[in-house]
């Protein structure tokens, strides 16, 4: 079981994807916005992040956050994976070969609609290597 923050501002999809997960075993901590997540997940401790893109008052904010926790000491070894929609509105192809340390820390990509075996999957190969 990993103890997951879930960071997405799409409420149906993150609840949906959280009791999935809840289901298979993990505990999830859902936020809905970016704003003060830093300090919410430094507080949890969590194992793992999930983290969307684009939010409604910044479209590349899940980049921004992605940063942020990158340079928060206690958080750099955080596996963080990306749920994202963006390649459905930007014809931009990201996927995980395109994670960087500088511009993209994260770990592993997934697209929305979100495949639970897929993400599950991604979950368990980050969680044996941290």
């Amino acid at each position: 079981m990993a103890k997951i923050i879930l960071v997405d501002d799409d409420v149906e999809l993150a609840k949906n994807t959280a009791g999935l997960l809840c289901k298979n075993g993990h505990e999830v901590t859902t936020l809905f916005t970016t704003t003060d997540a830093v300090r919410k997940i430094t507080a949890a401790g969590p194992d793992i992040v999930i983290l969307d893109v684009m939010f409604p008052d910044n479209p590349v904010a899940g980049f921004d956050l992605a940063r942020q926790i990158r340079d928060v000491k206690a958080l750099k070894g955080l596996p963080v994976i990306l749920l994202t929609g963006i390649n459905q509105e930007f014809p931009m192809d990201f996927s995980a070969k395109d994670a960087d340390p500088e511009w993209m820390p994260v770990q592993d990509f997934i697209e929305k609609p979100v495949k639970m075996p897929a993400l599950l999957g991604k979950i368990d190969r980050l969680l044996k290597k941290s």
